[in-house]
């Protein structure tokens, strides 16, 4: 007899995949599938302990749609599955042209077998993302979060933590934070994830002229400076480029300038 069971559910779209599809070669595309495939598989051990959860990570992929789920019952499910979906936003978030995600997660009633899935768990979470994600985040709610943490037991401290691998948003909402901070092991390697970023914002508000799409990529934008102030080295380096880029242009118009008067 099937039934229900409760499970964790992902909902993520991928953004832009519809100009992926027009613009860009198939082997491109199945790279990026490919990158999904790795990283719907985390690592199994967390401070020396060997977490079971991630053997229970499962997903289906379909187009620019990618749902990952699992069983509400094991221990660690949720922190596992917040796990692989910012492992996954980072990892596509830092190429060099980067893909962004918006989504939801939720908890629910869910059935799965081969190719179909259904469910309330798949409903919600896809409906977060439908109507409230908005921008380039996958979101959860307060009540998601402290269901989660009822069966967090090895991985308590990454729900617990406040900061960790989520933030809480200005509209209550929680998001997986995918920006640049902690994530690598170099300053480096830090502002190079950032600067890839910020190119990808301010290439698309240059370019873009519809309200909502110029929303997207101001909160993204904003996200980005915030993250970086809170980083004091990471914050030093960008403002070493600032001021060096600014005297390199008084430079160039200074020089520019004192060609007027010569001719005057």
């Amino acid at each position: 007899m099937r039934a229900y069971r409760e499970h964790f559910v992902a909902f993520l779209d991928v953004l832009g995949f519809k100009a992926f599809i027009d613009h860009e070669e198939c082997e491109t595309i199945y790279k990026i599938f490919e990158t999904i495939h790795a990283r719907s598989k985390g690592a199994m051990n967390y401070n020396g302990v060997q977490i079971q959860a991630f053997e229970g990570i499962q997903h289906k992929i379909l187009s620019d749609s990618v749902i990952i789920f699992i069983d509400a019952e094991i221990e660690d499910s949720f922190p596992a599955l917040l796990t692989i979906c910012t492992q996954l936003q980072r990892a596509l978030a830092n190429r060099d042209d980067p893909i962004l995600l918006r989504g939801g997660i939720a908890k629910g009633s869910l059935y799965y077998e081969d190719d179909i899935i259904y469910g309330q768990g798949l409903t919600k979470a896809y409906l977060l993302e439908c109507n409230l994600a908005k921008y380039p985040r996958v979101i959860f709610t307060g009540e998601t979060l402290e269901a989660g943490q009822e069966s967090t037991k090895y991985m308590f401290p990454a729900v617990e933590r406040w900061g960790g691998d989520f933030v809480k948003d200005k509209d209550g909402l929680y998001f997986i934070d995918y920006l640049p901070g902690r994530y690598y092991s170099t300053l480096e390697e830090m502002k190079a994830y950032g600067d890839r970023l910020i190119h990808k914002c301010e290439i698309m508000l240059n370019r873009l002229t519809d309200a909502s799409l110029r929303e997207k990529y101001l909160w993204l934008r904003n996200q980005i400076d915030e993250s970086i102030s809170h980083m004091s080295q990471l914050k030093e380096l960008y403002n070493q480029e600032a001021e060096a880029k600014l005297e390199q242009e008084t430079e160039e118009y200074n020089a520019r300038f004192s060609i007027y008067q010569k001719d005057n």
